[in-house]
């Protein structure tokens, strides 16, 4: 396969870059911006343009990182091309903004690309997904409940961004840079399953490929592409439905069901706010209510409905009660955001949500926090630790909430998800007595 002929074609049907463009790419060091690099100097020689690299160590695998680092700023110079390098603690950046790593590290690498982008006067970022990319992204989507626009995978090409080699598949990536003895580097958390799209790509993915059909990405990119088409024909701009910067509740009355849910998604996404069912279905809910209602879309944007009309805006309501640790006291209780955490000895066992009966005593000393990426416990009936994120995912915890819920800790370990699970480790044995902990809303 000629690997250059099919970006080139690519490039022709898609107008990805053109003449006398300025690109900032997203360059890791890995062996996808490697390739993408080596295809755009080719690139070079049929179309005038010019381009930066952008690297971020992200200080997670520590002389790995570097590395990287020193090999993408070794790799430029050879190349003539000017690197833009930068050292971000994710971590910290990701407990400052209540973001897991891999939100963090995103935030990061947009807010970079976006930076050196307006500060070398560019006109087009280049990012370095392939094939398997849109394909773990369809597949990562489809199983979290995404409607058609969702299911579009990751389009070539999307108002600055452009993805040249979106169309190449990662086994032929490495297969020529490996026949070319073009040198790259491997991040090792790659090859991890912990995160879910490492796992749709490590283990799922394998599995339907070696159970059901061989071919299996192949026919999935078919539906892409398919329904790709069908978007297009049924494309609606939100902006016919808008009076005074708003959308007009009478207008998305007079369309039907399926034409409406398509407004509104294409409302929230030009405000880059994820969508899902469920968050669609609540704003749809509202429209036939009367007087004014707010939805919390996520951590920094609401809906509100203010009779006629329905308009995103920042939130700006304080979140100290969320990200801020509250001590407790058994017995005792606390406020903690929206929530009342209590601790009470008690004599009566009744099991629901609301109540978790623990093996704690009087007089022990309980810290209340909203959650840290890579916070862990094991859950009631079951020996090993699962991740608290992907507790919440389990337990269809939208995902604009998993961070106002409250975990409850004694030394340090995750006692209970208040009002979603509760620690093996602390459940009680003594059907007799014990320290019950509820947790109950406050009332509006």
């Amino acid at each position: 396969m000629n690997l250059y002929k099919a970006i080139l074609e690519k490039n022709r049907k898609n107008k990805l870059i053109e003449e006398n463009d300025k690109i900032v790419v997203g360059f890791s060091g890995g062996p996808d911006s490697v390739f993408l690099v080596e295809m755009l100097v080719k690139l070079r020689e049929n179309i005038n343009f010019d381009m930066v690299l952008v690297h971020i160590n992200h200080l997670l695998r520590g002389e790995n990182s570097d590395g990287d680092e020193i090999f993408s700023l070794d790799y430029g110079k050879k190349k003539g091309l000017q690197v833009f390098s930068r050292k971000i603690n994710i971590t910290e950046l990701g407990k400052d903004m209540g973001l897991t790593l891999e939100e963090a590290g995103r935030k990061a690498r947009y807010d970079l690309f976006k930076e050196i982008f307006e500060k070398t006067g560019a006109n087009k970022i280049a990012l370095a997904h392939n094939k398997d990319d849109q394909l773990e992204t369809f597949m990562f989507r489809l199983i979290r409940g995404a409607g058609l626009e969702g299911l579009e995978g990751i389009v070539a090409k999307r108002d600055i961004y452009i993805r040249p080699i979106s169309e190449i598949y990662k086994k032929d990536i490495v297969e020529y840079l490996n026949e070319n003895n073009i040198s790259y580097r491997i991040d090792e958390t790659n090859l991890e399953n912990e995160f879910t799209r490492n796992s749709i790509r490590l283990d799922l993915i394998p599995f339907i490929e070696k159970r059901y059909n061989p071919k299996f990405k192949d026919k999935l990119y078919f539906l892409i592409e398919e329904i790709r088409e069908a978007n297009r024909v049924l494309e609606m701009k939100f902006e016919q439905y808008m009076v005074n910067n708003k959308l007009s509740i009478k207008k998305l009355k007079q369309l039907d069901k399926y034409l409406l849910s398509k407004v509104l998604i294409q409302y929230l996404y030009s405000y880059g706010i994820e969508v899902s069912r469920k968050k669609i279905q609540l704003i749809e809910d509202i429209l036939y209510k009367g007087g004014s209602k707010d939805i919390s879309l996520n951590r920094e944007f609401i809906l509100k409905k203010d009779y006629d009309f329905l308009g995103i805006e920042k939130n700006t309501k304080k979140e100290d009660n969320y990200i801020k640790e509250v001590e407790l006291e058994v017995p005792g209780q606390i406020t903690f955001g929206d929530y009342i955490i209590e601790a009470v000895l008690s004599n009566e066992i009744l099991y629901d949500k609301q109540n978790f009966y623990t093996s704690l005593k009087k007089g022990d000393k309980l810290k209340i926090r909203s959650r840290n990426d890579g916070d862990r416990m094991i859950p009631i009936g079951m020996i090993s630790e699962k991740k608290v994120k992907d507790i919440l995912i389990n337990e269809k915890v939208p995902k604009e909430k998993r961070d106002t819920i409250p975990l409850v800790l004694h030394n340090e370990e995750i006692v209970w998800i208040a009002g979603i699970k509760g620690n093996e480790k602390y459940k009680n044995s003594d059907y007799k007595s014990c320290v019950k902990l509820n947790i109950r809303r406050i009332s509006s």
